[in-house]
C-alpha cells in the first residue's frame, strides 16, 4: 500500500484532523522556544547572585583584614570582572553543504517533576578584577601586609589592590 493511499485511508476516520492539529501544534512549541523570558530571567539571577557573592567576598575580606594588628576599622570594596558562567550540555551536529560545513548546536534538555531544563555541566563563579580597602591605624607595613593578603586570597596582582588609610 502506497503512501499516499495510507494517508487517504487514515484521513477518513473520526478524530484524524485533531490528531494533526496536535501534531502540528506540538512541532511548533518545540521549534520556538520563549527564548526572551528565559533570557531576561537568567540576566536578573544572575546578577542578583553575583552580587550577593561580591558582598560575601567584602565580609571575609573585611574580617581577615580587621584580624591584623594596627587595623582599628576597615571598609573593603570588590569588583567583579563578569557574573556567573554557566556551561550547559549541547548535541552537536555538522552537517556538509556545497558552501561548506555548517555547525548546530542544541542545548540538551532533561526532564523533572516540574518540565525539562538544561542540564548544567559547569558553573564558574565570578573573578575578581580589583579591591579597594579603607582602613584606619594601619602604618606601612600592614598596608604591605593587607595586599599580600589580597594578592593570595584573590589570585591577582598587587596593581589592582588599593589601599587608603
Amino acid at each position: 500500500m502506497k503512501l499516499s493511499e495510507r494517508f487517504k485511508a487514515l484521513s477518513g476516520k473520526k478524530g484524524f484532523g485533531f490528531v494533526v492539529l496536535g501534531l502540528i501544534a506540538g512541532i511548533l512549541l518545540l521549534i520556538i522556544p520563549n527564548a526572551e523570558a528565559t533570557a531576561d530571567e537568567d540576566i536578573g539571577i544572575t546578577q542578583t547572585l553575583s552580587s550577593e557573592y561580591c558582598a560575601s567576598l567584602e565580609e571575609k575580606a573585611k574580617r581577615l583584614i580587621l584580624s591584623l594588628p594596627n587595623v582599628k576599622s576597615c571598609e573593603v570594596f570588590i569588583t567583579l570582572e563578569s557574573g556567573y558562567s554557566f556551561v550547559y550540555a549541547t548535541d552537536q551536529r555538522v552537517n556538509e553543504t556545497e558552501h561548506g560545513k555548517e555547525t548546530e548546536k542544541n542545548i540538551v534538555l532533561a526532564g523533572n517533576g516540574s518540565g525539562e531544563e538544561p542540564i548544567l555541566i559547569k558553573e564558574s563563579m565570578p573573578a575578581v578584577a580589583g579591591v579597594a580597602v579603607v582602613c584606619t591605624g594601619a602604618d606601612y607595613q600592614t598596608q604591605y601586609r593587607i595586599i599580600e593578603l589580597m594578592c593570595a586570597l584573590f589570585d591577582i596582582k598587587s596593581n589592582r589592590i588599593s589601599v587608603q588609610t
